[in-house]
């Protein structure tokens, strides 16, 4: 479905999207350079993002991922929470994005299957693009707009990476929404 190249750029957004670890300032910096060199316009946020972590020690940068995502309800990550709230409806989303995981043998660990990281990496292997299109044009992009207009209206620096994020997959939708989804996006 996706390219080499974009099915990477997925697994980077996703590591990028993770609790900070010792691997996020290489994620930062790998993508806003592959960003550079295939999508040059949408690179600035990320390398700003790439600088910042490179900025500021692990620690603060656990604090600011957990202000932001975790006690923030409005820029959460579960995106079935934004799309359904605690309701039986996120219930059967998350059983179908489990179902679909398990088609592609796919695993998400121990992290819920609406968690934008995950749903990431399994862009970045799903063949389905029956799923897969109206995954991204009908969840992951509308809830991507809603959670950066918030992080920009906070000045958050995770913005760098939703913007650039959000505008990727919607060049992505396009290329799949054009190509029937047959081709490589």
């Amino acid at each position: 479905m996706l390219s080499q190249e974009n099915r990477q750029l997925c697994q980077l957004f996703a590591d990028m999207l993770d609790y900070p670890g010792s691997g996020l300032r290489q994620a930062a910096k790998s993508c806003a350079i592959q960003l550079k060199n295939s999508s040059p316009g949408i690179a600035e946020p990320a390398r700003s993002f790439a600088d910042f972590v490179n900025s500021q020690s692990l620690e603060s940068l656990e604090e600011l991922y957990t202000q932001t995502f975790d006690i923030t309800p409005a820029t959460s990550l579960y995106l079935g929470y934004h799309l359904f709230g605690e309701t039986p409806k996120r219930s059967e989303f998350l059983i179908k994005l489990t179902e679909a995981y398990q088609a592609h043998s796919f695993s998400s660990g121990i992290e819920l299957a609406d968690h934008l990281g995950i749903m990431l990496r399994f862009l970045s292997v799903a063949e389905d693009t029956e799923f897969s299109l109206p995954l991204l044009e009908e969840c992951i992009l509308p809830t991507l707009e809603k959670t950066e207009k918030e992080l920009k209206k906070n000045n958050s620096e995770y913005a760098l990476v939703i913007e650039p994020l959000r505008t990727f997959l919607r060049q992505v939708t396009n290329k799949l929404a054009k190509m029937g989804g047959a081709a490589n996006a």
